[in-house]
């Protein structure tokens, strides 16, 4: 067997069901989008503007616990595993502030929207939607650390399966939230955020069951003699850390603060975005597993002191994903009007979503080289490079160029919603290219 046959061999066992727990994790939204988007354009609204403020803000406080993957993976490669547990006890506490913290953010953020100009009857269903998802802030933030540990030790098919049971059980429990059957209310859009409350929490005691007891790893006892927080290592920990949450907060920023000024636009643009949106949504997942598999096996050799074989997993990983990248882009272009008319009967939704869909393919392969960069760059500990350009990429070029085309624009097919799209594009295509040329001098240079 060749050396790169044997490295994609290694990758894909990793990387495969990431790549598939991000799917069943992005299945959950896409269940909400469709189950919204038949139950009324205004209910679909409605969850798209709760949905956005409610990314923008929980994926940043989730983002500072995703170093603990890297962090967790470097001490399994160099079979440390007294610093294994300690980290995982001290990424937890980490994680729980961040949630406790984002329960109060997510309620605050709830009552400025009713001040906040949008429709009434969208901003009161995006209103009951947050407070009903924050319920759902502390075992999100929680999981960063319980699934990025259980990947670091290579049970990335565990935390698949927990999650592709949990998109499963959303399913029916978001139809009988939504539309009010077997007994429940009918709570229209707020049924999903209830749904995914309560799944974050089934997903979260899953997960630390499965770090307990898992046959695999039974013997480290993870959770024995659970540390007390030691402010050193959480203080190192949050200094990795914070800037993954500020690259996530900058990236949601983006295409999430796009779906709030659309809003602007009225229900029917609020609808067509949510719908491309989530389409094209869907293979970054497929990205970032991918990216995800990197980073864990880049960590774990890192670890053991193999710069050579790190190097080389990055070198074939990312490769693969932009190979991917490109075959999805033509998918989304052929197929933008039969996968938007999955979503809603309403046609004129369906034509303006199938026109932003055309954008979301133009973007596939940048998208997928920036989350590819940014995964191996975790690996080698540097989380600050990709906050800095992306906040060049996004508020210095992206955000002018949103808002100038958004709305002061009267040029065809790249003006009102269509504009943030060509927006999204521009700045995801600085971004990728500017952290490839970071991580080519990273890899120059390995510590």
């Amino acid at each position: 067997m060749s050396k790169l046959s044997t490295e994609l061999k290694s990758l894909s066992r990793l990387a495969l069901p990431v790549a598939l727990s991000q799917l069943a994790i992005m299945g959950m939204g896409i269940t909400d989008v469709l189950l919204a988007g038949h139950a009324g354009t205004d209910e679909l609204a409605g969850l798209s503007l709760g949905a956005n403020i409610w990314c923008v803000t929980i994926l940043f406080f989730f983002g500072i616990g995703l170093i603990t993957q890297a962090l967790v993976g470097r001490y399994f490669g160099a079979d440390d595993m007294q610093s294994l547990r300690n980290q995982i006890h001290q990424s937890l506490w980490l994680t729980l502030a961040c949630g406790l913290l984002g329960v109060l953010t997510i309620l605050l953020a709830a009552e400025i929207l009713l001040m906040s100009g949008f429709e009434p009857s969208m901003a009161a269903r995006a209103h009951d939607y947050l407070q009903a998802i924050a319920w759902g802030a502390v075992p999100m933030t929680m999981l960063a650390a319980l699934r990025g540990s259980l990947e670091a030790m290579n049970l990335t098919q565990s935390v698949f399966w927990i999650n592709f049971l949990i998109f499963l059980i959303n399913i029916p429990l978001d139809y009988a939230l939504v539309y009010g059957v077997w007994g429940l209310p009918k709570l229209g859009a707020e049924g999903c955020a209830w749904a995914t409350a309560i799944l974050l929490w089934a997903g979260f005691f899953a997960s630390a069951a499965m770090l307990q007891w898992h046959k695999k790893i039974r013997h480290l006892q993870v959770f024995k003699d659970f540390s007390a927080p030691d402010m050193t290592v959480i203080l190192s920990t949050f200094k990795l850390g914070f800037p993954i949450g500020l690259s996530v907060l900058i990236e949601m920023s983006m295409f999430a603060g796009a779906g709030m000024l659309i809003a602007y636009f009225g229900p029917l643009a609020a609808a067509a975005n949510s719908i491309a949106i989530s389409i094209a949504s869907a293979s970054f997942m497929i990205y970032l597993g991918f990216s995800a598999g990197v980073t864990i096996r880049a960590s774990q050799q890192l670890g053991a002191k193999s710069f050579e074989g790190a190097h080389y997993s990055v070198k074939v990983g990312t490769s693969f994903n932009i190979l991917l990248a490109f075959v999805l882009s033509v998918i989304f272009w052929v197929f933008r009007e039969p996968l938007v008319s999955l979503y809603t009967n309403d046609a004129a939704v369906i034509q303006l979503a199938a026109q932003l869909l055309l954008l979301g393919a133009a973007f596939q392969v940048v998208d997928c080289l920036q989350a590819a960069t940014i995964a191996a760059l975790r690996a080698y500990h540097d989380t600050v490079s990709a906050p800095k350009i992306q906040m060049f990429a996004y508020w210095l070029i992206g955000l002018p160029v949103a808002v100038g085309l958004g709305f002061y624009s009267d040029l065809p097919g790249i003006s009102g919603p269509h504009g943030f799209w060509v927006a999204m594009l521009v700045s995801l295509t600085i971004s990728s290219l500017l952290l490839l040329r970071r991580l080519l001098k990273v890899l120059a240079h390995p510590t």
